[in-house]
């Protein structure tokens, strides 16, 4: 029968440890990424992650510190690998890469299958949304790595307490309690690049109570450390951006540097009425969404793993059910709030569900090969000869070399290769369009010229004046810097600057230009085909 006891036990393969699977899905998908990325800066807020992290600066909410503070090490580490915009988003690419790594690793800590885990993670890799993600800056790749991360030492620390049969009252482990704190240290960076981790939380206490359910009775001093851990880092985290707010930095967006302003960015008051019924539509609009992003046989591998691991996985230190019940847990939770969230790419918010299907995915498969392999040896094992060539141990090799080089073919050839020649079509058609726009809107402003901008277009503007130096006579105006500066409105710039005798120029969404028309005589220089002109107002 299948081995069931194969869920939730931590043995080390003796032919392919966890690293190793880790490593091949990691460079598996780093070779597939990298042909793809973004060349260069982008708009909206790619170009603003490319540009705040480099100068230190004060990201949107909410904040992201961690996030603002790797990519600065990274603008530095990566130095030699292309501009600043490149090793941005070549960062992106390893933290998804690696994401994908960490899922393959718990697949294979949970099933030990080293095919399928690397065919769970590749499979995380190029579904849709998770290869948009590596292509370019963007928070949401951290995100994504950090929650493979936390995964991977959850599921290790659950099964060496199980392993050890740490009761209730018993003192502990150590290798379990270090990887407990190494969880929480993981938790605190995970909040400071993304609110997104606090929806990890519930499903973290039903894994630590069903595994140990006295930890936080007898385990005081332990749970008191992760909880200092937690904070105390958190804390330090955020401490960033208020420090550093102060230092009136290049890009300081909202200026918070005081209590109430801190706390109108880490809370993301901002965009507080984004959010709807997350029923609205039903539930075929996010089914749709999971089939179209790993495929429906995809996604109904993944459901019969998860109800397998809770029907098989019944041994006393099995920690199958316990680690089902979390990503339950999460599945749930982040996929309401990612319906729920009417953010203008609410896609990246289902990053998280979808590996944990390509887990459970993977789990399935392993379980199949199990049983494919139990029926073989069952359908040979009356005949000598056979036997004798399988019990040399040169045909298994043979058969697993086979075996794993068609799940390779199976995972590549159908969803990779297809990823790939989209993506790779996407940015032929595309190529480095944010550089010849920002070229094209330089060329056009006249010196001490002030540019009233938004968002998709204003962050362009500012990676072209602080990271490569371009054009510091040019003031550029955002949205967000109406408020923060107290003009309000797009009128009461225009007077200020007028006063001031200074060139002034519109970039605005299309729909505004009829009512500022009849305000202001406006003559429109256009940039490159698809993109937003610039609109001179002319006294």
């Amino acid at each position: 029968m299948v081995s069931a006891t194969r869920i939730g036990r931590a043995a080390a393969s003796p032919r392919v440890t966890h690293a190793a699977v880790a490593a091949v899905t990691f460079v598996a998908a780093l070779v597939l990424y990298v042909p793809t990325l973004m060349p260069g800066v982008g708009f909206w807020d790619t170009a603003e992650f490319q540009t705040v992290g480099p100068v230190l600066g004060i990201a949107h909410p909410t904040g992201f510190p961690s996030y603002v503070l790797l990519t600065w090490a990274a603008s530095i580490l990566l130095s030699p690998l292309g501009d600043t915009a490149y090793r941005i988003n070549l960062l992106s690419a390893i933290l998804v890469a690696g994401g994908a790594a960490f899922v393959a690793a718990t697949v294979h800590r949970l099933a030990r299958r080293a095919a399928p885990a690397v065919g769970s993670g590749l499979l995380l890799a190029v579904a849709p949304i998770t290869w948009w993600t590596a292509e370019r800056a963007d928070p949401h790749a951290f995100h994504l790595f950090l929650a493979g991360l936390l995964l991977y030492l959850l599921v290790a620390w659950a099964q060496r307490v199980r392993e050890v049969g740490a009761a209730a009252d018993d003192p502990g482990d150590r290798t379990a309690d270090r990887l407990l704190l190494a969880a929480s240290t993981v938790y605190a960076v995970a909040l400071g690049n993304h609110a997104l981790t606090v929806l990890l939380a519930p499903g973290i206490l039903v894994l630590l109570l069903a595994v140990q359910p006295g930890l936080f009775t007898r385990r005081r001093r332990l749970v008191a450390a992760c909880a200092g851990l937690i904070v105390g880092l958190t804390v330090i985290l955020y401490a960033y951006i208020p420090i550093r707010a102060s230092m009136n930095p290049p890009l300081d967006y909202a200026h918070p540097d005081t209590p109430a302003r801190f706390a109108y960015l880490v809370l993301g008051l901002q965009f507080r009425g984004l959010l709807q019924d997350p029923l609205t539509g039903g539930l075929a609009p996010v089914a749709d969404f999971f089939a179209t992003s790993l495929s429906m046989a995809v996604v109904v591998l993944g459901l019969a793993g998860f109800a397998a691991t809770l029907v098989l996985a019944r041994r006393p230190r099995s920690v199958g059910r316990p680690v089902a019940l979390m990503a339950a847990t999460w599945f749930v939770i982040v996929t309401i709030f990612a319906r729920a969230y009417n953010d203008g790419s609410p896609d990246r918010y289902y990053l998280v569900p979808i590996a944990l299907l390509a887990l459970w995915a993977g789990v399935a498969a392993s379980l199949a090969w199990d049983a494919v392999a139990w029926a073989i040896g069952r359908a040979i094992a009356w005949r000598p000869a056979v036997r004798r060539r399988m019990s040399s141990g040169v045909a298994p090799l043979l058969l697993r070399v086979v075996a794993t080089l068609l799940a390779a073919a199976v995972v590549l050839t159908l969803p990779a290769q297809r990823a790939l020649s989209e993506r790779q079509a996407q940015v032929g058609a595309t190529g480095n369009q944010a550089a010849q726009w920002l070229d094209a809107a330089y060329a056009i402003l006249p010196r001490d010229a002030v540019v009233i901008s938004w968002w998709s277009y204003s962050t362009t503007l500012w990676y072209g004046r602080w990271i490569e130096g371009r054009r510091p006579d040019v003031e550029i105006v955002d949205d967000r810097t109406l408020l923060d500066d107290g003009w309000d409105t797009v009128q009461n710039a225009v007077r200020h600057f007028e006063a001031e005798g200074r060139p002034i120029f519109l970039i605005r969404q299309f729909q505004d230009i009829p009512a500022l028309e009849s305000q202001y005589h406006l003559v429109q220089h256009d940039t490159i085909p698809g993109y937003s002109p610039l609109w001179e107002i002319v006294r």
